[in-house]
């Protein structure tokens, strides 16, 4: 089911990472002569040549400040470099290769060790700090040990349909959870659950994931996520409000 906006607020205020430079300050010219108008150049003279513009930043490791509050927080993670797109609209800004987060006195290990924009890295250790590790350990009586999240970063479009609209894996905003494995060594599947507790822990933690990000996809959505829970933070709409939680 779709959803314009979300009831609830976010339970974390997170972090905004913002580049700006500001407005140069201009000296006042009232007081000065007036200065004669430039000399035009002497024919047969060459004019100088203009500078040529600088290339554009390459799309790299993460900001510094985001990776820094990242790994303050508990998180292990690591500036990292994107592959070559090999599509047009793919592309990965600060990306990092997060390993694990730390949550309710221990790290929970991401194996698939998801490549994804520093932004969205931030987002989901506060989603598996406050909401996935607490729950689990309240509901199932158990530590949250890791989580399979599928590789973060995937140069393709939605649902890898041709002529589809580009992914937010494609931008790493996405990663895909298919699988919590807790420390008494239980896994517990997004496809499917063992028994009530598990089953009442994965719905927990699947709405309270609409509150954190902007798109929830699992099973039931569509044939695409029937065995995994798919989080981005990708906006919708020109007002960014828009959400889809199904």
């Amino acid at each position: 089911m779709t959803a314009p906006s979300i009831p609830r607020a976010r339970c974390l205020v997170l972090a905004a990472l913002a580049l700006g430079v500001s407005a140069a300050s201009v000296r006042a010219v009232a007081d000065e002569p007036p200065l004669p108008p430039p000399r035009p150049p002497e024919l047969g003279a060459s004019e100088k040549a203009p500078a040529e513009p600088s290339p554009p930043a390459p799309i790299g490791g993460a900001a510094p400040a985001c990776l820094a509050k990242l790994t303050a927080d508990g998180a292990s993670a690591e500036a990292a470099t994107a592959p070559p797109a090999s599509a047009e609209g793919c592309g990965i800004d600060a990306p990092v290769r997060l390993s694990s987060i730390m949550a309710d006195g221990g790290a929970v290990s991401l194996p698939d060790h998801p490549l994804v924009t520093c932004e969205f890295a931030a987002v989901l250790a506060d989603y598996v700090r406050l909401i996935v590790a607490p729950l689990g350990q309240s509901t199932l009586h158990a530590k949250v040990a890791a989580i399979e999240t599928g590789p973060g970063y995937d140069c393709r479009t939605q649902d890898r349909i041709a002529g589809a609209k580009i992914s937010a894996h494609a931008k790493g905003l996405a990663v895909d959870f298919v699988a919590i494995t807790l420390a008494d060594k239980r896994r517990i599947l997004v496809e499917r659950q063992t028994g009530a507790d598990e089953a009442s822990y994965f719905r927990a933690i699947r709405t309270a994931a609409c509150g954190w990000f902007t798109t929830v996809l699992g099973p039931g959505a569509d044939a695409f996520h029937a065995n995994n829970m798919h989080l981005d933070i990708e906006q919708h709409g020109s007002s960014g409000s828009y959400r889809i939680c199904q």
